[in-house]
């Protein structure tokens, strides 16, 4: 129910001989004389299962015995799961768990259409599923268009005074985009349809039109950040709810990044500097006036200007809320308060009653549920049917020149 995520699949479980069913592509690297100097695995695009849109995978392999070649050892694939499970992301919730436990059976569906058993199968659970990274996606549905582009530009406005080194791309719909070291956090209204492939009967305008509503904010997240909150193994997000886990991502992401409520855009009421030292109201009032607040008397003269700096700095914002290492022409832009109303945890986000059979959402989770299970039966079944057509087509021949001979 998460936009996308990125998975690793031990296969540690699985007997060599069977992981050796398990089809990996290993490519191999040579020097200008053809010696072979390096090996590794290619990825690979497989077809959804449940809807008509591709998944990348790489099968990971090792040769601990020299015997049996490349064993596959885990799996690592790149899932946008609402559009591999439903076609498309317009509408979806925010469930990481829900996300995994779907990776995870699209990967066991591949599996039993190459001819891994049921046995084997069986024992791969979702403890044998860790994250290398998520995307959680926060909709925050708005009354109309206009209120949700405004959204969206405000946290531009803001993003860019506050990043003011970060390039700000303005495609077919303004997308705003705050990288950090451990996390990225992109902002914009869905338009882009070229990898949505909606399912037969679904109300495609519909879904469309209410897309334009919706400010999607999402919250890449890397596997240091994963490491730090305990987050990497799947199994670590099946109460995430319950523990409250998304909305300390959102405050502690977007709203941090953000400095929501922190920062004002207006010049100080005469009470402010009546909270502040002297010292701190002259200097405050010759940034207001656009002079550089490092050249502070009181600052350059210091044994440590830059740690001088920052100890006025921090005064200032914490009585006055605004941030002189910013600006003053460039702090008035800023949009914080204006955001600090709206842009706050959504909680899981729920379609429309129409909507839900159409969705990647709680609501329809069981549905979508059974229908893995279902496709997963259906592999099995497949399979064994083949195998037992070749079976036959294989004896055939034989045992007609059997009966030949013994004619004779």
């Amino acid at each position: 129910m998460t936009d996308s995520i990125k998975t690793t699949l031990r296969l540690t479980k699985l007997s060599a001989l069977v992981r050796k069913d398990i089809n990996a592509v290993i490519c191999t690297t040579a020097n200008p004389w053809g010696e072979m100097t390096g090996r590794y695995p290619r990825p690979s695009v497989q077809q959804s299962a449940m809807a008509k849109t591709k998944t990348k995978w790489v099968v990971r392999c090792s040769r601990d015995n020299p015997e049996l070649g490349d064993v596959p050892t885990h799996i690592d694939a790149d899932l946008n799961i609402p559009n591999a499970t439903i076609g498309h992301n317009l509408e979806h919730g925010t469930s990481v768990w829900a996300a995994g436990v779907a990776a995870l059976e699209q990967q066991r569906i591949w599996m039993a259409k190459g001819g891994v058993g049921r046995a084997a199968l069986d024992l791969l659970t979702t403890e044998d599923v860790s994250l290398r990274g998520a995307t959680i996606t926060y909709c925050l549905p708005c009354d109309t268009q206009v209120e949700a582009q405004t959204m969206v530009d405000a946290i531009n406005a803001t993003g860019k005074v506050l990043n003011p080194r970060r390039k700000f791309a303005d495609s077919r719909n303004l997308t705003v985009t705050l990288p950090e070291r451990t996390f990225t956090i992109t902002a914009y209204i869905k338009t882009e349809l070229k990898h949505c492939k909606f399912p037969d009967g679904a109300p495609v305008d519909d879904l469309i039109e209410r897309a334009l509503y919706i400010v999607r904010v999402e919250v890449k997240l890397g596997l240091r950040f994963l490491k730090k909150q305990g987050l990497v193994a799947l199994d670590s997000w099946r109460d995430a709810y319950e523990k409250g886990v998304y909305e300390a991502i959102f405050n502690a992401t977007v709203r941090a990044k953000l400095r929501l409520g922190e920062l004002r855009h207006k010049a100080p009421r005469a009470e402010v500097y009546e909270r502040l030292s002297p010292e701190l109201g002259r200097l405050l009032r010759g940034y207001l006036k656009g002079y550089d607040p490092r050249k502070f008397p009181s600052v350059v003269d210091s044994q440590s200007p830059a740690k001088r700096f920052s100890a006025l700095r921090l005064a200032i914002l914490k009585v006055a809320k605004i941030d002189i290492d910013i600006p003053w022409v460039e702090h008035v832009k800023l949009r914080c308060f204006e955001l600090d109303a709206k842009l706050r945890y959504p909680g899981d986000y729920t379609p429309s009653d129409a909507h839900t059979p159409w969705c990647f959402c709680k609501a329809n989770w069981p549905a979508l549920r059974q229908k893995l299970r279902e496709a997963y039966e259906a592999a099995l079944t497949e399979y064994a049917r083949k195998a037992e057509l070749r079976a036959i087509s294989t004896c055939g021949p034989a045992k007609l020149l059997h009966q030949e001979s013994v004619s004779a």
